[in-house]
């Protein structure tokens, strides 16, 4: 028979478990060794765990190296303690004051309060972690490439209505609440531009605990927008949201129902072409489709491709979006562009057949994760340029490490997935001479990198 459930007198004290950090813990004092990848400042000390007491590494978000701090701990996240911040006893000459007054809640950056040299070092510092974890010491690593704030020419952002009325922006820190943005250092000042029309006009159209999505994109021809709206909009919604393309000006305004996929997308108002220059050739990419995040480090990524690509006619692109690096390499040589994304790749092939490059770049929608280029179709290309998600290309480092390609060109957000697949390459008989990682993510832990291989 089973045993009756028996609740927990009120006021009892909760059991204690092994590796459980107790409710309302005890600060700790600890003095910051460095910044970790998540971007929160590292140190040692005695914490408490249950019923013992154990020397643990402990993470403070907003604290710098030689800090020495005052926290709490909050959860044992496995590798180490997480703390908040609770008083700073002594502070580094690196600290600057955040140019943000969101900084701190707003969980689009963590780095604000560090000074550019450091900051810059310790982003170049973290690709060679990933690539000494693999064992690529002696591997090159360039300074890091900068961003400048109010670069920013994209962001996704939220909204939801709540009794007080709509916020939009960013989510908190480690949390679902969003942060109502004001102002945002980091954006293109024409994006920031239209968040407050945004906003009153979701204010008078979302229900009280509606949510939305919002992404915005800086075009050369002026704002693309993209709603995500929990239902279809009706006639009356149609006419206000068109009405705010035309008070914003914006060249595109799209739509799309949460929870369908991106083949729903329909466009509300097309002011104007919606267009991005890539190389020679404009190009209208699809409603919310990737676009690299400033201009900054897309030139920087296009350079050191063209430049690895000297001497190469025939040229593959995979993970080609609509076209960031296929059209300027299409202008040297012969290009392929692969990429998931059948949105993508139509805008793409628009495009190119607009500028009279139909028989220079051939174009191909293709799951690379499931069916990478291997063996005679790798052996026909010169270069390939690859720029895949932060997942990396696990399947197709693998198959270009058994090809004839004399030379790669690797563009990556993610150091360690690259790290891996660098590996997988210099295991299949290529050199990496040099990486260089670009800042396009500002004040954030991600770090963008381009490199070269040759065999």
């Amino acid at each position: 028979m089973a045993r009756p459930h028996r609740r927990r007198r009120s006021g009892a004290p909760t059991p204690m478990r092994k590796g459980h950090v107790p409710a309302n813990a005890d600060p700790i004092e600890l003095t910051v060794d460095l910044v970790g990848g998540r971007g929160d400042g590292v140190g040692r000390a005695e914490v408490k765990l249950g019923w013992e007491t154990k020397q643990r590494s402990v993470f403070v978000p907003f604290t710098l190296p030689g800090e020495r701090v005052l926290a709490r701990p909050q959860a044992d996240r496995g590798e180490g303690v997480f703390a908040s911040p609770i008083e700073l006893l002594e502070t580094s000459p690196d600290r600057v004051e955040p140019p943000c007054p969101h900084f701190m809640t707003c969980g689009g950056c963590a780095l604000q309060h560090w000074a550019e040299p450091p900051y810059a070092a310790w982003k170049a510092d973290q690709v060679r972690g990933h690539l000494r974890r693999v064992g690529l010491d002696g591997v090159e690593v360039a300074d890091t490439v900068p961003a400048r704030p109010g670069t920013r020419r994209r962001a996704d952002l939220a909204a939801r209505r709540l009794k007080g009325g709509t916020v939009l922006g960013f989510h908190e820190r480690q949390g679902n609440r969003i942060v109502d943005i004001t102002e945002c250092p980091v954006l293109e000042p024409t994006l920031q531009a239209v968040l407050p029309a945004f906003r009153a006009t979701l204010d008078g159209r979302l229900g009280e605990g509606e949510s939305a999505d919002l992404v915005l994109t800086l075009l050369d021809t002026g704002v693309d927008a993209l709603l995500v709206l929990p239902d279809t909009p009706d006639l009356a919604a149609r006419e206000a949201w068109a009405a705010l393309a035309d008070e914003l000006d914006l060249c595109r305004l799209s739509v799309r129902r949460a929870g369908e996929g991106h083949d729903r997308t329909e466009p509300l108002a097309a002011r104007r072409p919606a267009t991005i220059r890539f190389g020679e050739v404009d190009v209208s990419p699809p409603p919310g489709g990737f676009l690299q995040a400033t201009r900054s480090g897309e030139a920087a990524i296009r350079d050191a491709v063209l430049a690895a690509a000297a001497g190469s006619t025939r040229r593959l692109d995979l993970f080609a979006g609509s076209g960031t690096l296929s059209l300027p390499l299409a202008a040297g040589g012969t290009v392929t562009a692969v990429d998931g994304d059948p949105r993508a790749i139509a805008a793409l092939r628009a495009a190119a057949d607009r500028a009279g490059l139909g028989d220079r770049l051939a174009t191909e929608v293709r799951d690379l994760f499931t069916r990478p280029f291997e063996g005679g179709e790798l052996d026909r290309f010169d270069l390939v340029a690859i720029d895949p998600p932060r997942t990396g290309a696990r399947a197709q480092a693998e198959a270009l490490a058994g090809s004839r390609v004399p030379t790669i060109a690797a563009v990556s957000c993610n150091p360690a997935t690259f790290a891996r697949d660098a590996r997988t390459l210099i295991d299949g008989g290529y050199r990496l001479d040099r990486v260089t990682p670009i800042d396009q993510f500002l004040w954030s832990p991600h770090i963008e990198l381009v490199a070269v291989f040759r065999r």
